[in-house]
């Protein structure tokens, strides 16, 4: 297979998903990907940025201008990802943007446009999450489609969390380095990661649950049973404040008011047949999700649509003759037998940017990328279609229109050999 050379990519948005998810993983794992440039809105996170990446720190306008970046990864807050990819558009880079596409379906609508026109000059916009990508989620889909558990019927995504709104740290912040990746995992050490120096300028809007998680279980249902064709349920506000915990924001303790929805319950109508619900639940005082396809003869158990890896079993219901035994199982039937799948492809591990990494390889074959905006349009359409029906007291008819990405080819790859998964 002939050598590609590598990708170079303009960074905007030096928070918390750049410093700790795409950043370590893209200097690991994915070395068809350069990212030679950053821009942040508060400059010092930029320079900060620089000193542990050894990206340029720049301008939004450097990067745009800049003629050997054909990419621009747009990690900003919602609220400024239509400005970056309108800009990013028009000045002829491809776009990749995190989840979702913006704030308010006029936000959406726009993206669509400028999407369409880009096409035409050959340049791609594609839409995270992109944990559909991962090994978890395509050996899922790979047992649906070889009939695993005959015909797909429907399916229950449920995610529960607090308070998930994540605009409560915005303020000026004292800080004047970035926080230490050290520290483990637990919620208070992930949290002190996201708190970063400068202004955060960032507000509620876009940033409540069903925005900011809704995307992982969508896209991964999209990536299964392809277009949506209408939607209904219900959405409220549960947390009706919040405030900064964070000792060194000048906002520190002050409590503001939420309008943003954080609970969804809501129905889906896929074109294939198959129905779906959806849970998102704010306020709750755990932390939960499900992700269950039922099929005619298996159900498929699959692991938590924010991650890449996890085990996937297939659930399968063996019957036996019916006993008259008062003592038997009702019907004879037996306890649901649960068999955990080996995985069939790679990406089993943290892979943030792998959606990224599609696109590079999707510009230098000539096809058409994964994280299709498309998707993006249609999971941000749902979201915005549930808050209609509930408003309205109606079905949603969906306007957007998308399709099962192709799937990545079964195997385990690992450095330059992703090129072999990605294009088969």
């Amino acid at each position: 297979m002939a050598a590609l050379k590598p990708v170079k990519v303009g960074l905007i948005g030096c928070g918390m998903i750049a410093n700790n998810a795409y950043m370590p993983t893209i200097m690991k794992q994915y070395s068809f990907i350069d990212v030679v440039k950053c821009a942040d809105a508060v400059p010092e996170r930029a320079q900060l940025f620089e000193q542990k990446y050894g990206c340029k720190a720049v301008t939004n306008e450097e990067i745009y201008n800049d003629p050997e970046i054909e990419i621009v990864l747009n990690l900003t807050y919602p609220t400024s990802h239509v400005e970056v990819t309108r800009a990013a558009l028009e000045h002829g880079k491809h776009v990749h943007t995190e989840k979702m596409m913006g704030v308010t379906w006029e936000d959406g609508l726009e993206l669509k446009a400028l999407a369409e026109e880009a096409e035409k000059k050959g340049l791609w916009y594609t839409q995270a999450p992109d944990t559909f990508l991962g090994g978890a989620w395509q050996t899922a889909r790979q047992l649906i489609d070889a009939g695993f558990i005959g015909t797909p019927i429907a399916s229950h995504c449920l995610v529960t969390r607090g308070n998930m709104i994540l605009g409560a740290e915005r303020g000026q912040s004292t800080r004047r380095e970035l926080p230490k990746q050290e520290g483990g995992d637990d919620m208070m050490a992930r949290f002190a990661r996201m708190r970063l120096p400068g202004n955060n300028p960032r507000t509620p809007a876009g940033s409540g649950l069903p925005f900011d998680m809704g995307g992982y279980y969508l896209h991964n249902l999209i990536n299964m049973f392809g277009n949506i064709n209408r939607v209904a349920g219900y959405v409220k506000t549960n947390v009706k404040s919040n405030s900064s915990n964070d000792p060194l924001n000048v906002n520190y303790k002050n409590t503001e008011p939420n309008t943003e929805p954080d609970t969804l319950i809501g129905s889906l109508e896929f074109d294939n047949g198959v129905y779906g619900n959806i849970i998102f639940a704010a306020g709750i005082n755990s932390q939960d999700n499900a992700f269950v396809i039922y099929g005619s003869d298996a159900n498929l158990i699959c692991p938590d649509p924010n991650f890449y890896g996890g085990k996937v079993y297939l659930q399968t219901d063996i019957r036996k003759e019916f006993s008259f035994n008062p003592n038997a199982i009702p019907l004879g039937i037996e306890p649901m037998k649960m068999y955990e799948v080996p995985p069939t492809h790679s990406l089993l591990d943290e892979s943030r940017g792998v959606g990224l990494l599609d696109l590079a390889f999707a510009i230098r074959n000539g096809r058409r990328p994964r994280c299709h905006y498309s998707m993006g349009l249609q999971t941000f359409e749902v979201v915005h279609g549930l808050i209609d029906s509930c408003q309205n007291g109606v079905n949603h008819k969906m306007i957007s229109k998308t399709e099962k990405p192709k799937a990545v080819a079964p195997g385990i790859y690992r450095g330059l050999d992703q090129q072999v998964l990605f294009d088969d």
